[in-house]
């Protein structure tokens, strides 16, 4: 089985660095952006990745936007999404968007390792 690519995308590089981490330690592939511009640029050069873990907020656009703009080019992508603010409302319409899972911050390495497996297990149905 191949190596799991995952594209890390948040504004905060206390948060990147901590998934990175995590997940380089569990044997997975990682880019990462800071921004929604600079994961767009990395999805056309390099997608589809297996999975994308996103921010929701970020400065300038967000990753419902991004999301939006995966599911466009790279349909079958797993996202999950982390945010501060895990809500209904957020839920709702981050399933809406097209997220396939979500984990709020803080997260142990556990919990994070937990969503990025189920994501893709779900996802691949």
């Amino acid at each position: 089985m191949s190596a799991i690519r995952i594209l890390i995308v948040d504004d905060d590089t206390i948060v990147v660095e901590s998934c990175r981490r995590i997940l380089e330690a569990e044997g997975m592939i990682l880019q990462m952006a800071e921004n929604v511009v600079a994961a767009q640029e990395i999805l056309g050069r390099n997608g589809p990745f297996d999975l994308m873990l996103t921010d929701i907020k970020m400065p300038r656009q967000d990753g419902f936007h991004l999301i939006q703009h995966a599911r466009e080019g790279y349909p079958n992508m797993a996202v999950l999404m982390m945010t501060g603010y895990l809500t209904p409302e957020t839920i709702k319409k981050g399933t809406t968007g097209g997220a396939d899972g979500f984990i709020a911050k803080p997260f142990t390495p556990e919990e994070l390792i937990g969503a990025v497996c189920d994501t893709l297990k779900n996802r691949a149905g």
